[in-house]
């Protein structure tokens, strides 16, 4: 019959593979509206649920879509604004047995909620816990943590804020236990997470060797460790961890300077059989005196490595890398030599003849490299897919020969704060990068629209383009050949209405813009740019001085797809204002 849907016929079961297939939980949104039918099949497959502060405010609780998606083991609380504790007890009520929670950047643990969950059992389900940036983080919270969630695999309590309060509070909670995390509270995890195997202590600034100890002997199954910017670790406790966890895969730190640098510790005995029998896949090491002979001792184990970092290590020579790397050539795809200052563009050129299986590589503030560095990477190095190379010469040595080889697999490139980037090298880079889809040239001075322009037409698959602070751009707009992005990052720039409305009309698929401080426009060019980009999510009009906040209601009730909008004026917005944007899903801050 002429008004029947063939698609009306297709099994549920093809439907779900089709849903299956979309990128971001967030596009279930969209395809639930189109009839029940998928509705009900999107409720069913969908296993990741963010609670926001606009859904407590509309539906008072979460209770009724904890009953509507069955399938849910993942719930993500980041920077909710609300009852935590009244929250984590409707998980603990509900069927659903989570294996996921995510409560970073809350004030602190809803230990009564997490309490009750462990009562009901329901924290027997419970796999991965990640509470980074939590604002007070102690020992005590640590301990309610391992008697709640036995079965544990993957805790992450990086990056506490250490809220300590006024001095007031302070004395006031003089009778209890500080607002640290310290190596007591990690003795306590080690000893009753028998099952765990990834962790993360990053930022907890009072914890020593001594942690990394308990939890290497104690945790038997422990694959992962995160220990960066803790700064009473130190090289010992580097060896511990490797020496007591014979299923250590991945492992993340840093040494404190002040107690381990080259001067004070010019030579750390390394056992030869460190990492002998090891299954050590990733190894990045930051701000580390790292010895040719620690990376001699790599070198012998033969590891199944596949990520190195070595960022901003000391001590060791281009001989000791260059022998690492004739090694693991086969096997390594990350590597990351960020602000090694020795590096030039002959011992980079020579390294690369080693790199290449490498898919990632980050050359970060490493002053001394240039175009001729980077063009041979792009030659010896087929399958790269991300280059960063912020804060280098790239540019510096001019003009590069014509005969470059097409590397078609690099789809990520960072150049920010590169000030000898010029149009002319820029365009030799979308030549030889012609799939390229994310490319930052943040604070990169001596780009001109011409060189924009001209990448644009070498690469046509673009879906992430950041000019924040491009001072040498006017005119961005006009004859703007991007079609496909998806995020484009323009702060500080001067972008006119017919700029704006030339880059919505392209750009009808965007989802994220920031236009923080740009000049020359107006809100009338801003409604145009909504009104034209219809699945837009982002907007940052932060410090727009052409623009006032008089336009909020307008693009909130214009645009629903809008979630966040950071205002040109933060102080003359009101909570009542807010909270009505809220009610109609959009966060203003």
């Amino acid at each position: 019959m002429a008004g029947d849907r063939i698609w009306d016929e297709l099994p549920e079961d093809c439907w779900e593979l089709v849903l299956n297939r979309l990128d971001n939980h967030r596009h279930f949104e969209t395809v639930s509206l189109v009839c029940k039918k998928l509705l009900s099949i999107s409720n069913r497959i969908r296993c990741r649920f963010v609670v926001s502060n606009p859904t407590i405010m509309v539906y008072g609780s979460i209770s009724r879509f904890l009953g509507r998606f069955h399938q849910l083991k993942r719930i993500d609380l980041v920077g909710f604004i609300g009852d935590l504790d009244r929250v984590v007890r409707e998980i603990g009520e509900s069927e659903l047995a989570i294996e996921v929670l995510n409560i970073s950047y809350q004030r602190g643990i809803p230990v009564e909620g997490f309490r009750e969950l462990g009562m009901k059992k329901k924290g027997f389900s419970l796999r991965v816990l990640i509470c980074s940036r939590v604002w007070v983080l102690r020992d005590s919270d640590l301990g309610v943590i391992a008697d709640c969630f036995p079965n544990l695999e993957r805790l992450d309590i990086s990056y506490p804020e250490n809220d300590l309060g006024s001095p007031q509070e302070r004395r006031l909670d003089s009778r209890v236990s500080p607002r640290i995390v310290s190596d007591n509270g990690v003795e306590v995890l080690a000893s009753k997470l028998r099952s765990l195997r990834r962790i993360n202590i990053s930022g907890n600034q009072f914890i020593s060797d001594r942690s990394l100890v308990n939890l290497s002997k104690g945790c038997e199954f422990l694959a992962e460790i995160a220990a960066l910017d803790c700064s009473f670790l130190s090289q010992s406790g580097l060896f511990s961890a490797i020496r007591n966890c014979r299923n250590l895969a991945s492992l993340s730190m840093n040494a404190s300077w002040n107690t381990h640098s080259a001067s004070s510790n010019p030579s750390i005995a390394v056992d030869s059989s460190l990492f002998r029998g090891r299954a050590l896949r990733d190894l990045d090491l930051w701000q580390m005196v790292v010895s040719d002979e620690l990376l001699l001792s790599i070198k012998e184990a033969n590891l199944p490595l596949k990520k190195l970092g070595l960022r901003y290590c000391q001590g060791f020579t281009f001989n000791g890398i260059q022998s690492l790397l004739i090694v693991y050539q086969q096997s390594l795809n990350h590597l990351d030599l960020e602000g090694l200052a020795f590096l030039s563009n002959q011992s980079m050129i020579a390294l690369s003849q080693y790199l290449h299986e490498l898919s990632f590589i980050s050359l970060n503030f490493c002053y001394n490299l240039s175009s001729s560095m980077f063009f041979a990477l792009m030659e010896n190095c087929p399958f790269l897919k991300e280059i960063q190379m912020e804060s280098t010469s790239i540019g510096r040595d001019g003009c590069i020969t014509n005969n470059i080889k097409k590397n078609t697999s690099v789809e990520i490139l960072g150049l920010g704060r590169n000030k000898y980037l010029s149009d002319t090298t820029l365009v030799k880079i979308g030549f030889v990068c012609p799939k390229l889809k994310c490319l930052n040239l943040s604070s990169c001075s001596e780009i001109t629209k011409e060189g924009i322009d001209e990448i644009g037409k070498c690469c046509s698959e673009m879906v992430e383009l950041k000019l924040n602070g491009c001072y040498g751009l006017s005119g961005l707009g006009i004859g703007f050949p991007f079609r496909k992005l998806k995020v484009f990052d323009a702060a500080w720039l001067r972008i006119s209405d017919e700029g704006l409305a030339v880059i919505g009309g392209k750009c009808i698929g965007l989802l994220r813009l920031n236009l923080e401080g740009c000049s020359g426009m107006t809100e009338q060019g801003v409604k145009v740019v909504v009104e034209k980009c219809k699945s837009l999510r982002e907007l940052n009009l932060n410090r727009c001085c052409g623009i006032k906040n008089d336009i909020l209601a307008w693009l909130v009730f214009a645009r629903s797809s809008l979630r966040k909008i950071v205002p040109p004026n933060h102080s003359s917005v009101s909570e009542p204002q807010r909270n009505l944007f809220l009610r109609h899903g959009c966060i203003v801050s």
